[in-house]
C-alpha cells in the first residue's frame, strides 16, 4: 500500500472552476490522495458533483481517496445540499 498524495483543494471552488477540478483529479487517478479541503471558503455545487463523481471513481477502482479537515464552509454547503461528506471519500481497498 502507498501512502496517500495530498491534494490541496482551492480556497474557491465555483462552478466556472469545475472542468478544471475535474481535470486536476483525472491527473491523479489511479492513485491513494487525500483531499486538503481546509481551506475551502466557498464551493458550489457543480464541484462538489466533480467530488461525488471521483469519489465514485476512486471506489470503482478499489483505491483510497480521502477528505481532510473540510472546513466549515465546505461542510455547511454539503448539509445544505445533503450531502455526507462521507459520500465524497473512497475507503482503501
Amino acid at each position: 500500500m502507498s501512502e496517500a498524495l495530498r491534494h490541496p483543494l482551492p480556497s474557491r471552488l465555483l462552478p466556472q472552476d469545475a472542468a478544471a477540478l475535474q481535470a486536476s483529479l483525472l491527473g491523479l487517478r489511479g492513485r491513494p490522495v487525500e483531499l486538503d479541503a481546509s481551506g475551502v471558503v466557498q464551493i458550489a455545487t457543480p464541484c462538489v458533483q466533480v467530488l461525488l463523481s471521483a469519489a465514485r471513481s476512486w471506489r470503482e477502482d478499489g483505491v483510497r481517496l480521502g477528505l481532510a479537515a473540510p472546513s466549515a464552509e465546505m461542510l455547511a454547503v454539503l448539509a445544505h445540499l445533503a450531502v455526507d461528506p462521507a459520500a465524497l471519500q473512497s475507503p482503501e481497498a
